[in-house]
């Protein structure tokens, strides 16, 4: 134990030297005074798929019809509280659209801060969504998109909530937010046969996914143009991080919709209409997030 708190702490020390001094209004909370957590869950997920994929390679898949109907039932009411609290708490504080600081909203920027610990957690909460593929043997689905937008987001954001967990970084949340109550509430429908015939527009969830991306990178850039104290290294990572998932999701977006010729005396459908319990095989590699189902 005397060798991991040492090891903590030279961890804790090492970011605090490179992006100085966390903000004292989030210390104490649950999983933000040491990096180690977030870093551990973080590795016990890539092993749950390594390990687990070698577990279920002779094991017949799972339904978890039932897990699934919940668990997107209740990711659905977090996003959905997690998008009026975001709306209502910056509203309270005045929040300028094109930048906000970090301190000038007072209470309301406490306010921010608590949704985006939610926010945060979540995060942890939506490795369920890969191992959910790898019980259910969908080995396809888990795709370098898929796996980098959950193990990314979640580290991004224990980063977030200690140095700069209101202001500016509100925003993102709040579109993303929204975004996840459409594609949990798809989610949770696909799993019934009937409501099949209704789940026409998967492909205008990740249009909406990289619209997102696209308001996410103007909204932090347009606080460079215009400075309001926010950190400009914060502004730059983060615009630098959605661009990655803006190329990405749009490698998906075209291979998932682009149509490929039918040869004749043969029907092929396009690339991606491959449905599994109401998704295309596609949609599932970019779920969740800043896009996701699935990339978030």
């Amino acid at each position: 134990m005397e060798h991991l708190k040492a090891f903590d702490d030279e961890i804790n020390a090492l970011l605090d030297s490179m992006f100085g001094p966390r903000d004292s209004r989030v210390r104490g909370w649950f999983l933000l005074d040491s990096y180690l957590p977030t870093f551990f869950l973080t590795v016990l997920y890539l092993l749950s798929i390594w390990l687990g994929n070698k577990y279920m390679k002779n094991r017949p898949a799972l339904s978890l019809k039932g897990v699934l109907t919940l668990y997107n039932l209740g990711i659905t009411l977090l996003s959905m509280y997690m998008l009026v609290e975001l709306i209502l708490s910056s509203w309270e504080g005045g929040y300028n659209l094109q930048c906000q600081d970090l301190a000038s909203a007072g209470e309301a920027d406490v306010r921010v801060a608590k949704v985006l610990w939610w926010y945060y957690f979540s995060k942890s909460v939506e490795f369920l969504d890969t191992i959910f593929f790898v019980l259910r043997k969908k080995t396809s689905q888990i795709t370098f998109l898929h796996v980098y937008h959950h193990a990314s987001m979640f580290n991004i954001w224990w980063c977030v909530l200690n140095w700069i967990p209101c202001g500016q970084s509100f925003f993102g949340p709040t579109l993303n937010s929204f975004i996840h109550i459409l594609m949990y509430s798809y989610y949770g429908l696909s799993v019934f046969p009937s409501m099949h015939k209704y789940l026409w527009w998967k492909k205008y969830l990740t249009q909406a996914q990289l619209v997102q991306f696209v308001l996410t990178i103007t909204h932090t850039m347009s606080a460079v143009v215009k400075p309001c104290g926010f950190p400009l290294g914060c502004l730059i990572f983060q615009s630098s991080y959605m661009l990655t998932l803006v190329i990405l999701f749009l490698n998906f977006y075209v291979q998932t919709y682009r149509k490929k010729p039918v040869k004749k005396n043969m029907e092929e459908p396009p690339a991606g209409k491959e449905v599994k319990n109401g998704f295309s095989k596609a949609y599932f590699t970019a779920t969740n997030g800043v896009i996701n189902k699935k990339a978030q």
